[in-house]
């Protein structure tokens, strides 16, 4: 076999190097995979505080509202609003008809907005209570769901 022949047959990588490169990167995925699934938790928890921060802020605003329907009234019992992986619903409460008006108004859909957490919860509730004076207060459950 002449040096012309040798080269034309002698294409491509061998058995050896291959193992290698897959053996490479078989140490990559198991030294990467568990960082990037904590990264994707945390961005799922990031974006359920960000979905209770906007229906607090859009039930915050709707309750600095003064005139029209569906005013936030008195209410020292609460309404709760539960967010889960299905979806979110807003509990009986004498104000369950504002809070859904401020949610619409705000343009969150209550079918889209899910909890996404797969680790540190699974859903959450804020309960609006509006006092004599119209202030709106919150409580969350779970208290950590609370942005800062």
């Amino acid at each position: 076999m002449n040096k012309k022949q040798k080269s034309l047959t002698n294409k491509g990588f061998s058995l050896v190097e291959l193992i290698i490169v897959i053996a490479i990167m078989a140490v990559l995925i198991g030294v990467l995979a568990p960082q990037y699934l904590k990264y994707v938790e945390r961005s799922r928890n990031s974006t359920d505080k960000n979905n209770a921060s906007a229906i607090v802020s859009a039930v915050q605003v709707w309750g600095s509202e003064t005139s029209g329907s569906n005013l936030l009234a008195a209410d020292a019992t609460g309404t709760t609003v539960t967010v889960a992986a299905g979806g979110t619903t807003i509990g009986d409460g004498t104000n369950k008809a504002a809070i859904g008006a401020a949610l619409t108004n705000a343009g969150l859909d209550t079918t889209k907005i899910k909890c996404v957490s797969k680790t540190k919860w699974t859903s959450y509730s804020l309960k609006f209570t509006v006092d004599g004076n119209g202030a709106v207060k919150v409580e969350y459950t779970p208290a950590d769901i609370a942005t800062e």
